[in-house]
């Protein structure tokens, strides 16, 4: 059965410093980077978030959402008796003005700090790895940094990539405080069907016979019955994720995306392997459909699904530049 991963994009940025006796720390890497670390208990449950250290308080929020993968937020390596501290997130924040703070959430279990080539990922990963629960983190989070690290909230900016645009569209239907939201290489209808829609593009290309493409859906089909029938499993299937995790992405990210009344910046890239440009299409002719004019549509031409643009043998990125656009965006919508 050939299967379409939506992937993260996965930013890693280090900073390499001599080794003291003491074993590294999440503080020593936060300060190195420039963030605090905030921890809140609800319902007995521990929720974490790491926040660009305010100097003084901002009046603006960008919230980033991490793609699929299990990875953490901070990390490091030791190598002839020097530290190296790694972030597993880009630059965005570094270009935002001192108007700004800038969160990120890691995912259940992975926060902390963690060694290179030991990451191990951890049981409460696998339990709480759900849209609900994602949901719950970000939106304390952001509940959280308005009250405590905010003076005058203006913009509540949210901006997922990959699956955290699907669970940012999600959240922006119960947060009230979230104004603008960053919809960035999802999947616009529901997983199942987009696995399903690439075997088809696939036999179009002459890579799959269509014969093969027929019974690879198939499969995906009885695959998404099997989810159906076992919603709240979390054993870990050979994809690495639990049916729990498969069931609550069963509503389709367009029909978040259409409830919503807020700015809406949607971007794709045509060259996108993990997350078919062809469904893309479907959310401005839906938004024209329910007559509603609150999104932005933006399509990275040559683009991956990280918007790297491949020209002949060299890569170049186009996240940042999409980025820089992205928040001007902010500047002109309400």
């Amino acid at each position: 059965m050939k299967i379409f991963f939506a992937a993260s994009f996965t930013f890693i940025f280090s900073i390499c410093l001599a080794q003291k006796n003491n074993p590294p720390t999440i503080s020593e890497a936060l300060k190195k980077y420039d963030f605090i670390e905030e921890q809140l208990i609800y319902d007995k449950d521990t929720i974490t978030y790491y926040l660009k250290n305010p100097t003084t308080k901002p009046s603006n929020l960008v919230v980033f959402i991490q793609g699929t993968d299990a990875n953490p937020i901070f990390s490091y390596s030791i190598t002839s008796n020097k530290t190296t501290y790694s972030r597993w997130f880009g630059d965005d924040y570094k270009s935002l003005d001192s108007t700004y703070t800038y969160a990120i959430i890691p995912k259940p279990g992975m926060d902390g700090l963690y060694k290179d080539g030991e990451i191990i990922i951890p049981e409460s990963y696998y339990e709480k790895n759900y849209l609900d629960y994602r949901i719950k983190q970000i939106d304390l989070s952001i509940n959280h940094i308005f009250e405590n690290h905010l003076t005058k909230p203006n913009k509540i900016i949210v901006y997922g990539h990959s699956e955290g645009a699907a669970i940012g569209a999600a959240l922006a239907t119960i947060n009230e405080k979230i104004t603008h939201l960053g919809f960035w290489s999802g999947n616009v209808l529901n997983n199942f069907y987009e696995f399903s829609l690439f075997n088809r593009i696939e036999s179009l290309k002459d890579k799959l016979s269509d014969e093969e493409a027929h019974q690879n859906i198939i499969n995906i089909l009885e695959w998404y019955k099997s989810v159906v029938k076992n919603p709240t499993s979390t054993k870990i299937d050979h994809f690495g994720f639990t049916n729990k995790r498969w069931s609550t992405y069963e509503k389709a990210p367009i029909d978040y995306l259409t409830q919503l009344n807020i700015p809406i910046y949607a971007l794709f890239g045509t060259e996108d392997e993990s997350t078919p440009i062809e469904t893309a299409y479907l959310l401005p002719i839906k938004f024209i459909e329910n007559r509603k004019e609150n999104l932005t549509f933006e399509v990275c031409i040559g683009c991956d699904h990280s918007y790297k643009e491949k020209i002949e043998k060299e890569q170049t990125s186009h996240w940042s530049k999409q980025f820089t656009k992205f928040i001007e965006w902010t500047n002109k919508t309400k």
